[in-house]
């Protein structure tokens, strides 16, 4: 397989009583290539549920992967702490990508054993995302059926194109919709929510797709622009340069021209 990994997995801190997603959108290929997951070079057995493990091993009833290969733990423990490495194969080659979890106890609070199981029977739906302007979204959601409030809600959002990025966490507190700022213009995100309390967070909303669009060009020059000449001579000079800012991008600098001129004597 020579194309790397669609979208792959990013490394976790999380802590106990968490659901968490690791993704893995393998490269394309002719056939489609087979897709499994290991966990410290130990292959994943999911294909059977309601199976318990010993100390160290995986709990097979709180481990799934959906058809587009994403590895969903729930509930997850200190004993889920390792390195998750999703495997795609095909007759064209193989190709890996990896991702370090790690699984922190919860500070105590009293309701350690409660909160997880409140949580995870929240059911939480993302309706719309709305860009403002600025390169700001607004999300709201709500709740799909009824259940005591949660002490706030976690959204979750990345950057999918033009490359994946770890997740980013924006606490909104008890409110039913929030604000994020401060987007890059031509990239395109993916968001979504979940509630939390007492420091377990729960199941995840679904995920809603959002492309920042672009303005007609960057606001600001390029920096710290030089000329000079060349080693070899023969009248050929160097221009060299600096993308401007990041916030004056407005979009994905695709290229740049360079003109010259002669200066009138």
């Amino acid at each position: 397989l020579r194309d790397n990994f669609r979208l792959q997995p990013g490394d976790l801190v999380a802590t106990a009583g968490q659901a968490l997603e690791l993704d893995c959108v393998p490269p394309s290929g002719h056939p489609e290539p087979r897709v499994t997951w290991k966990k410290d070079g130990v292959t994943l057995d999911l294909t059977g549920w309601g199976g318990g493990g010993a100390d160290g091993e995986l709990v097979t009833h709180r481990h799934e992967v959906d058809q587009e290969h994403t590895l969903r733990l729930y509930a997850v423990t200190p004993t889920d702490t390792g390195t998750y490495v999703c495997t795609a194969q095909s007759q064209l080659g193989t190709a890996a990508a990896a991702a370090r979890l790690h699984v922190e106890d919860p500070l105590p609070t009293g309701r350690q054993e409660t909160a997880p199981r409140d949580l995870l029977a929240m059911r939480l739906h993302l309706d719309n995302s709305t860009m403002l302007p600025a390169a700001t979204v607004r999300l709201r959601w709500r709740m799909l059926m009824p259940a005591p409030a949660p002490e706030g809600y976690m959204v979750l959002y990345r950057c999918l194109l033009p490359a994946s990025t770890s997740w980013v966490q924006h606490d909104a507190g008890r409110e039913l919709s929030t604000t994020i700022p401060a987007l890059r213009r031509g990239y395109k995100y993916e968001f979504k929510v979940r509630p939390y309390a007492g420091g377990s967070q729960g199941l995840d909303s679904n995920s809603r797709h959002l492309w920042i669009p672009e303005e007609a060009v960057p606001s600001a020059a390029p920096q710290h622009v030089t000329v000079g000449q060349a080693e070899m001579g023969n009248g050929t000079v160097v221009v060299s340069w600096e993308p401007p800012p990041p916030e004056a991008h407005n979009g994905i600098i695709r290229g740049y021209k360079v003109w010259g001129g002669g200066a009138g004597g």
